[in-house]
């Protein structure tokens, strides 16, 4: 996933976890101020 790619094309991006939503908003707030830690590890790549 390119989460730079989707920062620029999307108003809204949902985060999904073994199948199941994990947050969901505005994109440019939840590149900004993630509410959970595994967003915020989607978005600088350090998941897995």
């Amino acid at each position: 996933h390119n989460m730079q790619q989707a920062a620029r094309v999307a108003d809204t991006t949902a985060f999904m976890y073994l199948g199941h939503l994990i947050e969901v908003g505005g994109t440019r707030e939840l590149f900004e101020r993630p509410r959970e830690t595994l967003t915020e590890s989607y978005i600088t790549g350090r998941f897995g």
